[in-house]
């Protein structure tokens, strides 16, 4: 099997945790390693996502990534946080408003890894 640069460049920046397999609360975390590396939540590609290395450069226990993933169960966005600090996971999310006159929703989420 053929690992694409891009597919290994990606892998570098994903915590192990979150590129083996996730649940975080209601939310399934899978990396596709098969599919240019990208990230999936619930099967849904990741639209947009930002890392940032908490301490140092490279850091994968120390990490914070932004995600904007399409939403399965209505039409509309997530915009998600998973935060890892010494290891420990947490997932933010919070369902994108179209207008300020909507009712905000959000929550967090403990992750844990699927085995």
């Amino acid at each position: 099997m053929k690992i694409s640069s891009l597919t290994l460049a990606f892998a570098l920046f994903l915590p192990s945790f979150v590129y083996a397999d996730a649940q975080c609360g209601p939310f399934h975390l899978a990396g596709q390693a098969a599919d240019g590396g990208w990230l999936t939540v619930d099967g849904q590609k990741v639209k947009q996502r930002k890392v940032t290395f908490l301490k140092e450069k490279g850091d994968t226990d120390n990490v914070k990534m932004h995600w904007t993933v399409a939403a399965t169960k209505f039409s509309g966005n997530y915009a998600m946080d998973y935060l890892s600090k010494a290891g420990k996971a947490t997932l933010e999310v919070e369902i994108l408003r179209s207008s300020r006159s909507q009712i905000k929703l959000s929550g967090s989420y403990d992750c844990q890894r699927s085995d």
